[in-house]
């Protein structure tokens, strides 16, 4: 919903401005100024929502950005389709002479494919042991404790441009997990050519 016009409708209604038409050239000026200086509000005025799907550790990371968003998952006290697992496609190594958070290179190639396999052997077995549960008469709402950390989610998240603009700046610094930072590349492949002015001076 929205679009460049409605953050510069949005702030010129303070000067009962906003009926003039849209100008790209002189209102890309106005958009950049209230990025550079914090005027978020105008930016508010708009709204996105996307179907998102990553793991539960991601989800929860996500979840974190409360201001500007509202979420609605899926639940597996109610679904009944087979779960899928997130496996990374590079396992990287724990970072050198740190407890903090974070990871280090990448680990030798022989070392990902063990892992790879161990996460499919794993993954399997617990797919197979929620699978009997929920066979075995089990209520889906305890069954689904069987399900590991890489389980998929999918929620519908709903975000003004101002609050998809602040997470993509938190989640594609440097020091974000590599996993939330593609999803929010991802999420920025789809806002910028909606809003190319206004996600440009946010997010810049």
């Amino acid at each position: 919903m929205g679009s460049d016009a409605s953050v510069v409708k949005a702030a010129r209604v303070s000067f009962a401005a906003d009926g003039l038409e849209f100008d790209g050239g002189r209102d890309s000026g106005l958009i950049n100024y209230l990025a550079k200086h914090n005027h978020w509000t105008p930016f508010a005025h708009t709204s996105i929502t996307l179907r998102m799907t990553a793991p539960v550790p991601i989800r929860t990371q996500c979840f974190k950005h409360k201001v500007g968003f509202s979420e609605n998952e899926e639940s597996r006290r109610y679904i009944s389709s087979s779960p899928k697992f997130f496996i990374p496609q590079q396992f990287r190594k724990h970072p050198e002479g740190s407890v903090k958070q974070g990871s280090g290179e990448d680990m030798h190639p022989t070392g990902n494919k063990y892992w790879r396999r161990h996460f499919q052997t794993v993954n399997t077995m617990c797919l197979e042991s929620y699978e009997m549960a929920i066979a075995g008469g089990m209520c889906p709402e305890q069954a689904r404790f069987l399900l590991p950390q890489g389980t998929e989610v999918s929620w519908y998240w709903t975000g003004s441009l101002s609050a998809y603009a602040r997470f993509f700046k938190q989640r594609t610094d440097p020091h974000a997990q590599q996993e939330i930072k593609i999803l929010a590349l991802e999420c920025g492949e789809i806002l910028k050519p909606l809003y190319p002015v206004a996600w440009e001076a946010l997010t810049s």
